[in-house]
Order: structure tokens, then C-alpha cells, then sequence
């Protein structure tokens, strides 16, 4: 492009600037964004629940263990994880009264939470889950009895309903930290 006489640089940069300003799209609405929620999907007693993110440090395959004498039964042993000695519990044998039917799908959640650090057995992992903060509902009832005191509402998806699994609550219930 080039200057006529009658054009100088600055003439030049005004009409770029209106022409930009035609063309420009206007600013985003002050619409508040709000994060999803997000969670670990998970089977625990043949239920599918879902523990908040920021609750759940690691999931990881079944460990080498140790057993430990003189423990409860849902106590499986000692795992040494990433140099961490932490126990490896049963969650199914403490909820329920059976164990984990362990197979390829059993994980392990690793907790560090409010003093506790443990390895928590589940039947099987289903990775990450987001859902709308609104879409958390109250509890229906229909989970199993044993887990309603660790269960902070639920979401329902296409998968069907996840129960909120509160890693918080069940460190602080007094059967789990009764291990002896």
C-alpha cells in the first residue's frame, strides 16, 4: 500500500483503527463462569460413587503388601507406595463385611487426608467425572445402608446415579480408625 499525498502515516492508522473497530466482535458478558465439579468415578459394595477431586490423591494398581498381625480383617497389610508406608484397607471387607473380589479392574485410591494417609481398595476406577455444581441433588435412599454415613449428596448422568463419596467422613468416622 502506498502514501498519497494527501495521506499521511497517522491518517493512515485512524482508518485502520475505524476499520477494525467496524469489524471488531464486541467483549464478553460479565456472565460468571462457574467451575464443574469434578470426581473420581468408582465401584465400591456394587455401587458406583464418585469422591470429590481434590480428596483423593493417586489411583494406582494393587500394591506388593505385607501382612500385619493383630489388625482388624478389612486391614489388609502395609503397602510401601512411592516411600510412603501407608496401610492398605479393604474398603468393601469394612463397609460390608466382604472383601473386595479382587481381579484387573481393583485399584487402590491413595488418601492424604486431615492426618490419614492410606491405600483404600475398590472394586474398579472409572476415571474422572464432571458434573454442573446445581445438578447435586439430596440422597435418595436407594444406596446400600452401610455407605449413607460417608454419602454428601448424589449426581445423576447418563451412566446413572453417583453417589458423593466423602473421603472426609470416613476419616473422621470412629470404625475406621479402629484398626485394632
Amino acid at each position: 500500500m502506498s502514501l498519497t499525498p494527501a495521506e499521511t502515516p497517522f491518517d493512515l492508522l485512524t482508518e485502520w483503527d475505524r476499520i477494525c473497530r467496524q469489524s471488531a466482535r464486541g467483549l464478553p458478558t460479565g456472565a460468571r463462569v462457574v467451575d464443574d465439579w469434578v470426581g473420581i468415578g468408582f465401584r465400591l459394595c456394587g455401587e458406583q460413587l464418585i469422591a470429590p477431586m481434590n480428596e483423593v490423591s493417586e489411583i494406582l494398581p494393587m500394591p506388593d503388601m505385607i501382612r500385619v498381625p493383630g489388625v482388624r480383617q478389612w486391614v489388609r497389610g502395609l503397602a510401601n507406595i512411592r516411600g510412603s508406608l501407608m496401610p492398605l484397607l479393604d474398603m468393601s471387607q469394612l463397609l460390608r463385611g466382604e472383601p473386595v473380589d479382587q481381579g484387573k479392574a481393583t485399584r487402590v485410591l491413595v488418601i492424604d487426608r486431615k492426618g490419614v494417609l492410606a491405600a483404600l481398595m475398590v472394586e474398579e476406577v472409572f476415571g474422572l467425572r464432571r458434573f454442573k455444581p446445581d445438578m447435586k441433588q439430596a440422597i435418595t435412599g436407594q444406596s446400600p445402608e452401610q455407605l449413607e454415613p460417608y454419602l454428601d449428596g448424589e449426581f445423576a448422568d447418563s451412566q446413572g446415579v453417583w453417589g458423593v463419596f466423602s473421603v472426609d467422613r470416613l476419616v473422621q468416622h470412629e470404625q475406621f480408625m479402629k484398626v485394632v
